[in-house]
Parts: C-alpha cells; structure tokens; sequence
C-alpha cells in the first residue's frame, strides 16, 4: 500500500495542443499518471476534468503549473491509497517467424499475482512498439499492435524459457 494523492482539476477555455502540453509537463513535475475526461460545463461548453495521480511532495509544483499555465485557480483533493498486487518480471526468449525467416529477442514478462501461479500475464507496450517497427522493417511484415500482444500473450502461459511464434 502507498499513500498518495488525486488531483482533480477542472479546465476549460485551454485547446487541445496546450492540454496535451500540460499533461507531459505534469508528468515531468512528478505525477505518476494522468488522465483525461472530457466534459460539458454548466455553460454547454466543452472542458475536460484532468486527474493527477500523484504524491504530497510533487503537489505544490504541479499547483503552480496548474495555475501559470491553465489559469487554474483551485482544484480537488483526495487522499488515497493505492493497494499494489505483487509483481515479479522474468525474461523469456521470443523468436518470432515470418515468411520462414526468424528474429529472436529476449523480452520481460510481467507476473501480476503469485509468480507460481499468475493472476495475469503481460507484455509491455513498448516492447510491442519496438516488435512492430522490427517486424515492418526488417521482415516486411504488418501486425497490428493488438494482433501482436495477442498473439504473443497467448504463447505467455507455456512453462518454456522460450517461445516460438509463427504470424
């Protein structure tokens, strides 16, 4: 458990551009994650209710941020806990083919639960970017990323070391 804090912020009267601009430089200042909802305000106009998840050291900074660049004059405050599941990474040995032509990679795997017996199996994201990107480039081949994280998370739950998967 680790005690932190939500941050929400009403905004409106900010384009797009600047909200997208605001939410890496709150990212920057500390925040663990931000999230975006859009809204209608009681006017009929178009505002965005933005969460910050963050913890009581970074508020002040991402408060004066609010403030000098939204023009953000107070916001809501919850006090929170957020509980964690255990997570354990491991590596395996992906080789994926193609076409009859093979790439091998070593990836990390996310456990989420007891590692002896998961409660989810994942791969991240950016792994799955960088795969796409291989895959397109060196291989000539075009996966969707949802495709692709399917495709290997289904070969996840296999006791091997490595994994073999043929798109």
């Amino acid at each position: 458990m680790k005690e932190a804090r939500l941050l929400f912020v009403q905004i409106d009267h900010v384009s797009g551009e600047v909200t997208g601009f605001a939410i890496g430089k709150i990212m920057e200042l500390g925040a663990n994650n931000v999230q975006l909802i859009p809204t209608l305000t009681k006017k009929n106009r178009p505002g965005n209710i933005m969460i910050i998840d963050t913890d009581a050291e970074h508020e002040e900074e991402i408060s004066k941020f609010l403030a000098r660049e939204l023009k953000v004059s107070g916001y809501h405050r919850i006090n929170t806990s957020h509980i964690f599941q255990k997570v354990t990474f491991i590596k395996k040995n992906l080789t994926i083919k193609v076409n009859g032509v093979e790439k091998s990679f070593q990836c990390n795997i996310k456990l989420i639960g007891d590692a002896s017996k998961p409660l989810s199996v994942d791969i991240e994201h950016d792994f799955l970017v960088k795969m796409q990107e291989l895959l397109a480039n060196e291989l000539n081949s075009s996966i969707s990323l949802s495709v692709l994280r399917t495709t290997i998370e289904s070969k996840l739950q296999e006791s091997e070391d490595r994994i073999i998967i043929d798109i």
